[in-house]
């Protein structure tokens, strides 16, 4: 069974769908690609996987997908910057503050730039991983807002994080599979599962 996963769900929860499918599932061997969305969705597309979590629900043709959750965004800042003391703040009383930025292709980017038009952050770094995010912000080199689902990356003793006060900043993930043809055996259960787990785990 081969699934493509964005890296954020790869390496949050997901580790524990597959260590639960393993045990029903012994004899089954298990692939991972943890890819940006465009990426999971072409290895989809191909064949190649039998099907992805991605944050795109654009038609594709011959795709179907579903969504499966909707993931809030949080600010994540040092204890000692001013913004900790806001329990949820606004996207306005963040923009003077030296920001963090993902990669342009990232899903978190494109889903903040799109609540933030036509305001803009003022960058100071863009980073691909999140990890690289969190040493940024920890050093106090600026501020960042990340999904809920990414927030283990950000569990240090010198960072906070804040739901943001903003409705429209959600990243929406979606199971993307082929419409053609049906999914194995395994693969329809690993598909149950990750549907089943993620809703539950939603934030």
């Amino acid at each position: 069974v081969h699934i493509a996963a964005l890296p954020s769900l790869a390496a949050g929860w997901l580790p524990a769908v597959f260590a639960e499918f393993r045990k029903a599932w012994p004899g089954i061997e298990l692939n991972l690609s943890d890819l940006l969305s465009d990426a999971c969705i072409d290895l989809v597309r191909s064949g190649k996987a039998d099907f992805a979590l991605a944050s795109t629900g654009v038609s594709h043709a011959g795709l179907s997908t579903r969504l499966v959750c909707t993931d809030r965004f949080y600010l994540v800042c040092r204890k000692d910057h001013l913004l900790a003391a806001e329990a949820s703040p606004t996207l306005k009383k963040l923009a003077p503050y030296p920001f963090i930025h993902m990669s342009r292709n990232s899903s978190v980017r494109q889903a903040l730039e799109a609540a933030l038009h036509p305001q803009q952050a003022n960058t100071v770094l863009e980073v691909d991983q999140l990890a690289t995010a969190a040493g940024m912000v920890e050093a106090g080199l600026g501020i960042s807002v990340v999904p809920a689902l990414t927030l283990f990356h950000f569990e240090r003793k010198a960072l906070v994080t804040r739901p943001l006060a903003t409705n429209g900043l959600t990243r929406k993930i979606y199971l993307v599979r082929r419409q053609e043809g049906s999914l194995s055996a395994a693969a329809q259960a690993l598909h149950d599962l990750v549907i089943a787990t993620m809703k539950a785990r939603t934030p």
